[in-house]
């Protein structure tokens, strides 16, 4: 039996490789159990303790041990060992370390302080010379080495310019990428031996858009209204809430945001082209499909678990990242023995509190106080149309009215309370879309599956796409008469042109010059004019 005064407490650390003798170990939480030897046991698992370099092939380690009665004397606390455990992992947190594993397999081991990275500049330049790859010895690089109190300092921020380097030389052997400028960790501008200029380059796991020198405001906007289109009062203030989100510091407000409106009106997409062009990290779940942690499928846990990984393994840009949340008005379908609980979490998740993160191989602590939370519903209950009769007559457009007039509609219909509601500060209203937004999308969004097809024949086969007045009606025509909106117009566009494509392709060499599409396209794929 493991009494009290054996008990043991190590840090776990996750190892990162830095060449084959050199690593990094970072904190990322505490554990409790028994040391034997170069083991330590906890209640489910075994993990490595760090005495030479065989122990460092595993992903994790534990280090930094000391049993109860060491941190009992240590901080001179003996009536809570829970609290001594939170102590003393905050002692150790911000403290990380270099390994260097000499030729007789012995380790040597440097604490680095996290504080000594903080304020440093990254203004770096990776280029080609005579087909070595370099990092140019700038201001920037000498003040940071020069910002050293020791040598260790300096060997490790060499250490990490050298992965740098390795990584541009992948670029350059894939992509014929020959100069790299990054200034704060984003690409300013780079040059290809092949004029590439809209390759997205990736350097450190973080997905940035070469494109893309400045993040602005209508900059964000822009880049959501060339593929949204029918809501430009939404996505404006939907741009400036999530801009005012991405701009904020720590202590600065987070506001939370729900999209209504009916399905295929674009909110899930507006979300992403959103992500896309401010390069955040995301997520996207079905609220109706959410678990307790501990159940299996899909929990609030497990997407920030997922957040993480997509975000590089760095805490610091997964919890700026957006966790959006699909069906939010089905929380409680499925039975509310099983829902409550996730209930809980989630309005602790908004509210922005730090969730603990326990899984198999991982463990941390995810504090929500920063991450963007969207959230969206068709809440049919108020969006439902109102049916006209009459052969050939759309339903009635739903128009779902400003944000506290959506709000109070979500309430009196009883999907949530006033106290959960106001959880979420900002409603957006996507109203149904009218018959000219939706020939809008279909000719003009990047989204559309026709405009894709439209400048993919003209730049593979040098075929100009045409679709006649009619092919547009008959189109629209199919999707008025589904429940899924714009959403299906892709499948319909696809579907409708794939004879069409498989004549082309059979026929590559016979110099056709215009495919035209009609209405009777639309009902049967085999008929359309080409020449």
């Amino acid at each position: 039996m493991i009494t009290n005064k054996t008990y043991e407490y190590g840090i776990k650390y996750r190892l990162i490789k830095i060449d084959d003798n050199d690593f990094f170990m970072i904190p990322i939480g505490i554990v409790g159990g028994l040391s034997d030897g170069n083991i330590f046991c906890t209640n489910k698992e075994y993990f490595p303790v760090i005495v030479d370099g065989n122990d460092l092939k595993n992903k994790y380690i534990i280090d930094n041990i000391f049993d109860t009665e060491d941190l009992e004397k240590m901080y001179d606390y003996f009536e809570d060992t829970d609290f001594l455990a939170d102590f003393f992992l905050n002692d150790f947190k911000d403290i990380y370390y270099y390994i260097n594993v000499d030729t007789d397999n012995k380790i040597k081991k440097y604490e680095i302080k996290k504080d000594s990275f903080k304020n440093v500049s990254h203004n770096m330049i990776f280029q080609m010379d005579k087909d070595r790859p370099s990092l140019l010895l700038n201001q920037d690089i000498i003040d940071e080495l020069l910002s050293c109190s020791d040598i260790k300092s300096v060997k490790v921020i060499l250490n990490k310019y050298k992965v740098l380097i390795k990584s541009f030389s992948l670029f350059n052997k894939n992509k014929g990428v020959t100069r790299v400028h990054l200034k704060d960790d984003k690409i300013i501008s780079f040059d290809t031996e092949k004029n590439l200029n809209n390759i997205p380059l990736n350097l450190e796991n973080t997905r940035y858009n070469a494109s893309k020198k400045d993040i602005s405001f209508i900059g964000l906007k822009n880049a959501i209204k060339e593929k949204i289109i029918g809501h430009d009062e939404q996505i404006d203030t939907f741009a400036q809430k999530l801009y005012m989100n991405y701009t904020a510091e720590e202590n600065e407000t987070i506001e939370s945001i729900l999209l209504v409106g009916p399905t295929g009106t674009g909110k899930t997409e507006t979300v992403k082209a959103a992500c896309d062009y401010l390069s955040l990290a995301y997520v996207i779940a079905n609220t109706s499909n959410l678990v307790p942690q501990g159940i299996k499928g899909v929990s609030i846990e497990k997407l920030l678990k997922d957040l993480y990984i997509r975000a590089g393994e760095d805490i610091k840009k997964a919890e700026r990242g957006v966790v959006f949340l699909d069906e939010f008005d089905k929380l409680d379908e499925g039975g509310l023995d099983l829902k409550a609980p996730i209930k809980d979490i989630l309005l602790s998740f908004t509210d922005g509190a730090p969730i603990p993160i326990y899984d198999d191989d991982i463990s941390f602590e995810f504090n929500s106080k920063m991450t963007n939370k969207i959230y969206a519903g068709v809440f049919d209950r108020i969006t439902k149309k109102e049916k006209n009769l009459g052969f050939g007559i759309e339903n009635k457009n739903v128009i779902l009215g400003d944000s506290e007039e959506i709000r109070q509609k979500i309430i009196d219909k009883n999907y949530y309370t006033l106290e959960e509601l106001s959880r979420i500060s900002t409603i957006i209203g996507f109203n149904d879309l009218t018959r000219e937004d939706k020939k809008n999308i279909l000719l003009t969004s990047k989204l559309s599956e026709f405009a894709k097809k439209r400048d993919r024949y003209k730049r593979k086969f040098g075929i100009e796409l045409i679709l006649d007045n009619e092919y547009i009606d008959a189109i629209l025509d199919n999707i008025s008469s589904l429940a899924t909106g714009m959403r299906s117009v892709n499948n319909i566009v696809k579907r409708s042109i794939d004879e069409a494509e498989k004549e082309i392709l059979e026929n590559e060499g016979k110099g056709y010059k215009k495919l035209i599409l009609t209405k009777n396209t639309v009902y049967d794929s085999k008929k359309f004019d080409i020449i």
